[in-house]
């Protein structure tokens, strides 16, 4: 896959089909309406790790979970629920993408506001 395609093929997998499925934002955005799945580059953004072929590397892409404003509730719930949402996606397409990492439960600050929210790290091999 193209580096330049890497995002927003895996914004596409994760678009809402149902109702209730999270709103999905293939860039940095200074605003949130949660929950949603904002994507992005993590570091290392593209390494190699000596298995891919030549002019290939693994790239790293964070998809930041959203459940919603930081306070006392069903938040980690939410979370969790969107966790299910992005690994079985991204299981129906288990040979292009992989899920490297998620992280553990933390506050996400965006527009002075605290959100509740975690980092799922999708990674694909990309020219």
């Amino acid at each position: 896959m193209n580096l330049t395609d890497a995002r927003s093929k895996l914004a596409a997998l994760l678009a809402p089909v149902d109702n209730g499925d999270p709103a999905v934002l293939d860039s940095l955005v200074d605003a949130i309406t949660p929950p949603a799945l904002m994507l992005n580059w993590n570091d290392p953004w593209l390494d190699s790790d000596g298995t891919v072929g030549r002019c290939e590397y693994v790239g790293h892409l964070a998809v930041t979970a959203v459940a919603g404003r930081l306070m006392p509730g069903d938040g980690i719930a939410k979370l969790e629920e969107l966790v299910e949402y992005v690994t079985a996606r991204v299981e129906t397409e288990k040979a292009t993408w992989v899920i490297e990492q998620v992280t553990g439960p933390r506050v996400f600050l965006m527009a002075r506001t605290n959100y509740l929210a975690c980092r799922i790290i999708v990674r694909i091999v990309v020219r």
